[in-house]
C-alpha cells in the first residue's frame, strides 16, 4: 500500500509539471537589424520593456502565461505559441496576437530604430530613448524616459485619465477635461513622438 501511495503522488507530480509546463513557455529570439529603420509591435495583453543600445540586433526575452477563461478554469495550452516575425523593406513586424494569454516582454534594441507600438491592454515602459516613436494602447499605463534630447514633437493624449511631459526646456501645453488630457511639446528637433491611450496614464520624460 505504501509503495502505491508513492507511486501515485509521483504520477500526480508528473501530471502537474505537464500541465504547468502547458500553461507557460519562454522565448528568446535574436533579429538582425542592421538593414533596418523601424519596428512595429503588436501586443494584445501584457507587460512591455524596452531599452536601447549602440548595436546591431533586436533581442527579445518573452514569457507567455495562459490565462483562465471567464466560462471555464482550464487554461489553453500554449506550447503552439511563436513569435511572429515579419519583414517588409527597411521594418521588421513583431507580433503575439493571442487574447488570452500574459505577455511579458523584455527588449534592447538599437537606438537608430523608430518604434511603432500596438497594445491592447498592457504596461509599457521604455528607458533612453532617441527615435521617432507611435503608440496606441487600449487600456494601461505608459512610461517613456528619452535621452537628453530635443524633439520636433510630442503629442501624448489619454481618453480617461492622465497625460504629461515633464524635463523639456521649451514649453509644453496641458490640456484636461473632466475626464481626459492632452499634453504638447514643441521643439527644436526633428523627432516626435505621438501616444494614444484610451483609458490609462501616459508620460513622456527628458532625462
Amino acid at each position: 500500500m505504501k509503495l502505491l501511495s508513492t507511486s501515485a503522488l509521483s504520477l500526480c507530480l508528473l501530471l502537474s509539471a505537464g500541465a504547468f509546463a502547458d500553461r507557460v513557455k519562454h522565448i528568446e529570439q535574436t533579429v538582425d537589424a542592421s538593414m533596418l529603420a523601424s519596428v512595429r509591435l503588436e501586443i494584445s495583453v501584457g507587460e512591455l520593456e524596452i531599452e536601447t543600445y549602440d548595436g546591431d540586433e533586436i533581442q527579445l526575452e518573452i514569457d507567455l502565461e495562459a490565462k483562465r477563461s471567464w466560462l471555464s478554469w482550464r487554461r489553453r495550452d500554449i506550447a503552439d505559441v511563436e513569435l511572429e516575425v515579419r519583414e517588409n523593406n527597411s521594418r521588421v513586424y513583431l507580433v503575439i496576437d493571442e487574447r488570452n494569454i500574459e505577455q511579458h516582454w523584455r527588449i534592447r534594441m538599437p537606438a537608430k530604430l523608430a518604434l511603432d507600438i500596438d497594445v491592447g491592454v498592457g504596461e509599457i515602459r521604455i528607458e533612453d530613448f532617441s527615435n521617432d516613436l507611435e503608440m496606441e494602447v487600449g487600456v494601461g499605463s505608459v512610461r517613456i524616459e528619452v535621452a537628453d534630447m530635443d524633439y520636433g514633437l510630442i503629442h501624448v493624449q489619454a481618453g480617461v485619465g492622465d497625460a504629461a511631459i515633464r524635463g523639456f526646456s521649451g514649453r509644453s501645453d496641458n490640456e484636461r477635461s473632466f475626464v481626459s488630457a492632452d499634453a504638447y511639446y514643441r521643439g527644436g528637433g526633428d523627432r516626435k513622438i505621438e501616444i494614444e491611450v484610451g483609458v490609462g496614464d501616459v508620460v513622456v520624460i527628458n532625462r
